[in-house]
């Protein structure tokens, strides 16, 4: 139950770890790092050290905002997925059927109970039968790689028809077969 708003949570939080990191390390602090703390005990220690250390987690900060950009941050504009309760209309590129809809969630008193006991993910699917539009738009952006199950069932698909006896079998039509969601 992973989302992309837990996802964007997480590398935010380290990128400000860095960033506090890099800060303590100017002042010749090391206690974030356990294990070098202890290894130096109590000696003082060189500038030239420091200046390591500090421009190896500017590196590695740089290195995680070019990974992460935060001008790609996937939870810019989509906070009303995480909480539809606090819904501020007409500040998002919602069409006006999403936004109708949203509003009509906002005040749905049951499904506010609904939203603080179930995962987010959950309470989408839920609220799909009733508000299409509104919980696809959601759902896309929570779970942008759902698909990779696909790929993962077509791997183990070959590798399971790949054998050393039927190496040069075309697999084409078997792997239509069994990545089919029909059953025969």
């Amino acid at each position: 139950m992973t989302t992309v708003f837990k996802v964007a949570d997480k590398v935010a939080a380290f990128k400000a770890k860095l960033e506090l990191w890099r800060r303590r390390v100017n002042r010749s602090i090391l206690d974030m790092f356990q294990t070098l703390a202890g290894i130096l005990g109590e000696t003082e220690l060189e500038p030239s050290f420091s200046q390591l250390v500090h421009d190896h987690l500017s590196l590695l900060l740089k290195e995680f905002e070019r990974y992460f950009p935060t001008t790609k941050d996937p939870r810019t504009d989509k906070e009303w997925i995480r909480d539809p309760f606090v819904n501020k209309p007409g500040e998002s590129s919602m069409s006006v059927q999403e936004e109708a809809q949203l509003l009509e969630i906002a005040n749905d008193g049951g499904l506010k109970t609904t939203f603080e006991t179930t995962t987010l993910p959950m309470i989408w699917i839920e609220v799909m039968a009733e508000y299409l539009e509104i919980a696809t738009t959601a759902l896309e952006t929570l779970l942008p790689f759902p698909p990779s199950y696909l790929c993962e069932a077509g791997f183990s698909a070959v590798t399971a028809t790949k054998t050393k006896q039927r190496s040069k079998l075309d697999i084409s039509n078997t792997l239509r077969v069994s990545l089919s969601p029909i059953t025969p």
